[in-house]
């Protein structure tokens, strides 16, 4: 589960969008993230949740009680889709963060839908409630929450209609995890077999169909560039 995780955030060191040393507020969080966390190195990272039992630091994505910019670094790691609003979760990443937003949610696709109506994957995540019926789903309720997939277009209009001013810089990644264990505790046997003789054509099928894989991350930068016609109001304004 870490590996596509670990990867990303290594890449975004890589590039300098991220630095190890960057203050890291983790939303959404539990044991998986501050595993990554220490995997990749990072040396100041908040881990929060709804959920006092995933995380000691209780927040609320969609309500966050930080100040504008308090983090350099804002991440979520298949959280938002448990949201009554996975966009103002995101919006309020985004306000809270001084350089980078990085999400990791499923992705919209021909292929992720076509998975849906055959019953390989779930259109509301009712095996995420826990066996008492009271958390675990929407807001951490005992709703199942609707998985909620988006698309590059949506993250950069919701991006944009918040912050109008600026251009973000908006890189997207894309890999494909074959739910081979899944498979294997449902007793769907005959799933298993097929996913684990198509497992070697993974790599090619994300350099061709990067779009259709069902792993999907974005890493919002601030660029603190103005939009061509904000700058020009700027220069006008300081003239």
């Amino acid at each position: 589960m870490t590996g596509f995780y670990v990867d990303v955030l290594r890449k975004l060191i890589a590039n300098g969008t991220a630095s190890l040393d960057d203050r890291v507020l983790v939303v959404c969080g539990g044991p998986l993230d501050q595993l990554a966390m220490g995997i990749v190195g990072f040396t100041n990272a908040t881990v929060t949740n709804l959920d006092d039992g995933m995380s000691n630091n209780r927040q609320d994505v969609e309500n966050l009680s930080y100040e504008d910019g308090s983090f350099d670094l804002v991440i979520v790691h298949a959280g938002l889709h448990h949201c009554h609003s996975p966009h103002r979760a995101l919006l309020e990443m985004y306000r809270v963060s001084r350089k980078c937003v990085v999400a990791f949610e499923s992705r919209d696709s021909l292929v992720m839908r076509a998975a849906i109506r055959l019953g390989l994957t779930l259109e509301y995540e009712v095996n995420a409630v826990s066996a008492d019926g009271k958390a675990g789903g929407v807001a951490n309720t005992g709703v199942p929450n609707y998985i909620f997939r988006w698309t590059e277009r949506g993250v950069k209009e919701t991006i944009v209609s918040f912050d109008p001013a600026y251009i973000p810089k908006i890189d997207f990644f894309y890999d494909l995890r074959l739910p081979v264990q899944r498979f294997a505790r449902a007793g769907q046997a005959a799933l298993r077999t097929f996913s684990l003789i198509i497992e070697p054509l993974s790599r090619l099928f994300v350099l061709l169909f990067p779009k259709q894989c069902n792993e999907f991350a974005f890493a919002i930068t601030r660029t603190r560039q103005l939009q061509p016609w904000m700058a020009d109001s700027e220069m006008v304004r300081m003239s």
